[in-house]
């Protein structure tokens, strides 16, 4: 019986040599272009881009990859895990949710790491789309297969075997070196889950990221003839031994239909919650007459948006994953980026609301995920008036979806920053358009602009 690193690899051969159809290609576009609205989100956080300078500009930074958001190159390593930063920094990238219960993840996380591949190696727009194609089923199988977070590691702890699968590809290994570049990659170590609890930190965003970087290592290593511990998954101290798993068949196929958008700039396990507290935020005259708010949810929205912070977030990461912040912010108002600012925070509104906040488990909600996230929240009113409502799916589910134009939407409102607005339906055009491209320059060029200069006095 072949290792599951050999079987893995001969899938990632397998998916590389498919010919993506039509209606293959719509789907990756759309999430394409979901992915790049929220980059383009991330862009406006000057905090987080002086950091990217800063590492930019640094000791033994190098040259030759675009750092985006402040205008310079750095190697490819730095690239790598600074421009796949964005891709989650605005927390609007979408989700897959396992089938069988198992795990989690992002598959738009990787369309940054992809679109950073694609630049360094002069991809066309079908090969990018792809290459975003193996990204999304390899994802999607480790989340079928894996619950790290189950085991006090990162939901993203297995990204680094499925990027260094995937990088691997692109770089052109041989089946042979794709199998030592797992090896190696497990060789190097796997995301706790610390940065998920107690003061959530920034550092949250940046997980998926760090993975990205170790696969590349470890696909460089592999290309170079380096060679890893074997059985690195089944093995005695192999990542099954750590990582709660499914013997879930390769043969199986993950339904990237399935995939679930997000409306809102805030964790997963927030958006349901969210929408139902915009819909009661109509019905509310003034924060003043709230007298309480009943949160009732499922338990694994409980287990990552109830964290221990979560009623006293200090950072975008903090706010952003927490389910009382988000539902104190969608009660207020239409929730945007800038409400995950500190700044926002110090609202007055928001420190009373949040005193009012009560989030609890239903054993019948929690019943019902997946498919299912649903929410129920219970305001009463100082006249004791009771508002209530509920959602079973959130909007940008397969259930409730988000159209071509709500995406399309999505993006023009995030791009407004970085382009001049007479090339905003360029770019949208070239998105939707991108087996077409023979390169990617104009996708990339408001990335690589920088927004830093006038805070760093250049400029």
């Amino acid at each position: 019986m072949p290792d599951l690193e050999e079987l893995l690899a001969a899938r990632t051969r397998e998916l590389a040599g498919r010919r993506l159809g039509e209606v293959d290609l719509h789907r990756i576009k759309r999430s394409v272009i979901d992915s790049y609205a929220g980059i383009c989100a991330s862009m406006a956080d000057r905090e987080i881009l002086g950091e990217f300078r800063s590492l930019a500009t640094g000791p033994g930074a190098g040259s030759g990859c675009s750092v985006w958001g402040v205008g310079r190159e750095s190697n490819i390593t730095d690239a790598v895990f600074l421009n796949s930063i964005l891709a989650r920094r605005s927390d609007l990238l979408n989700t897959y949710i396992s089938p069988n219960g198992m795990g989690v993840v992002h598959p738009s996380d990787n369309v940054a790491l992809a679109l950073t591949l694609a630049d360094w190696l002069n991809w066309n727009g079908r090969q990018f789309l792809e290459s975003v194609n193996i990204f999304f089923h390899l994802a999607a199988k480790f989340a079928d297969y894996y619950d790290p977070e189950g085991d006090g590691f990162d939901h993203d702890a297995a990204s680094i075997f499925w990027t260094a699968l995937s990088i691997g590809q692109s770089l052109g290994l041989s089946e042979t070196h794709l199998v030592e570049a797992q090896r190696i990659a497990g060789g190097l170590g796997f995301n706790s889950n610390q940065a998920a609890v107690g003061n959530v930190t920034d550092w949250k965003h940046c997980t998926y990221a760090s993975g990205a970087m170790r696969g590349l290592q470890a696909a460089k290593l592999a290309r170079a003839g380096f060679t890893g511990p074997r059985r690195i998954y089944q093995g005695e101290f192999g990542a099954d031994r750590f990582f709660r798993h499914c013997e879930a068949s390769l043969d199986i196929e993950p339904d990237l239909t399935s995939i679930i958008f997000k409306r809102w700039p805030a964790l997963f396990f927030c958006q349901t919650p969210i929408d139902v507290a915009q819909e009661l935020s109509s019905r509310i005259d003034r924060v003043e007459d709230i007298l309480t708010v009943v949160v009732e949810s499922y338990g694994r929205a409980i287990r990552n948006g109830l964290t221990a912070s979560a009623f006293n977030p200090t950072s975008r990461a903090a706010r952003t994953h927490s389910l009382p912040y988000s539902v104190t912010t969608a009660l207020l108002k239409p929730v945007e980026y800038s409400d995950f600012d500190a700044k926002r925070a110090r609202d007055p509104q928001i420190r009373y609301l949040l005193e009012k906040i009560e989030v609890t488990e239903d054993p019948a909600l929690t019943q019902k995920y997946p498919p299912a996230t649903p929410c129920r929240i219970v305001v009463t009113l100082r006249s004791g008036d009771t508002l209530r409502h509920e959602r079973d799916f959130s909007r940008g589910d397969p259930r409730d979806p988000l159209s071509d134009d709500d995406i399309s939407g999505k993006l023009m409102q995030n791009l407004a920053p970085l382009a001049d607005s007479a090339d905003h339906s360029r770019i949208l055009a070239s998105l939707w358009n991108l087996e077409r491209l023979d390169d990617l320059t104009e996708l990339l060029n408001p990335l690589k602009r920088d927004l830093t200069a006038t805070e760093a006095g250049n400029g």
